[in-house]
């Protein structure tokens, strides 16, 4: 059946390391007044896929690097969802798998999944998706001993059950068990309590604003 579908990267013969592009990223990221950066805020702990080789397009998007920026906007939002998190679960904490997202990274990962029925999972790049805002976050939960909460798929998992859309056809047919149901309702209701607005096809990914309200009153990056 198409819902059980599994998306299967097709590895590049020549993984590449996207090193001038992620220099001229860093270099418009710094300068963006309205960008911040929240590589060392307190109560997150990054694991940037895009910046390894192991990602859904096989190549190393962002050259090993290891800094996150998001929107000023989204910032106040992390902060209470951070303060939330501390004192539910104390000694938790977010792990971020990506923040704001450049241009040219988001044509590769758009790339990676045309001609397959994945293909809508990923926004093009023209139009741009809220990472392209500045105005999205990919993160889970790690407890104090460093685990990260079993959610029952990955993160860029393009299953249907990966996201609340699909998760009572998963409960259902034994893909997804009431643990990981749990904690995906954990994630969301903080995520939810401290303003942003959850994506029903992926549990990790979390906007700051609608669709139609970044559309209309933010722009997206230039590169």
């Amino acid at each position: 059946m198409a819902e059980d579908l599994v998306f299967v990267p097709q590895k590049p013969e020549k993984p590449l390391s996207y090193c001038k592009a992620y220099k001229k990223w860093i270099d418009y990221a710094t300068k963006d007044s309205n960008l911040v950066e929240i590589t060392y805020l307190d109560g997150i702990v990054l694991d940037l896929r895009y910046s390894t080789f192991d990602n859904i397009t096989g190549h190393n998007l962002y050259c090993n690097g290891k800094r996150v920026f998001i929107r000023k906007e989204a910032l106040k939002k992390l902060k209470n969802a951070i303060a939330i998190l501390k004192k539910e679960i104390p000694g938790a904490k977010f792990v971020v798998f990506d923040g704001a997202r450049p241009l040219y990274a988001q044509g590769l990962l758009k790339e990676a999944v045309l001609g397959t029925p994945f293909s809508h999972f990923v926004s093009s790049p023209k139009k741009g998706g809220l990472h392209n805002f500045g105005l999205a976050l990919d993160l889970s939960i790690a407890m104090d001993n460093g685990k990260l909460l079993d959610m029952g798929d990955d993160f860029d998992s393009f299953r249907i059950y990966a996201g609340e859309k699909g998760e009572k056809e998963g409960l259902e047919k034994g893909y997804l068990t009431e643990e990981h149901i749990e904690n995906r309702k954990i994630l969301r209701s903080i995520m939810k309590r401290a303003g942003f607005v959850p994506l029903n096809t992926e549990w990790w990914h979390f906007n700051a604003y609608s669709r139609k309200y970044t559309y209309e009153n933010f722009q997206k990056f230039e590169i």
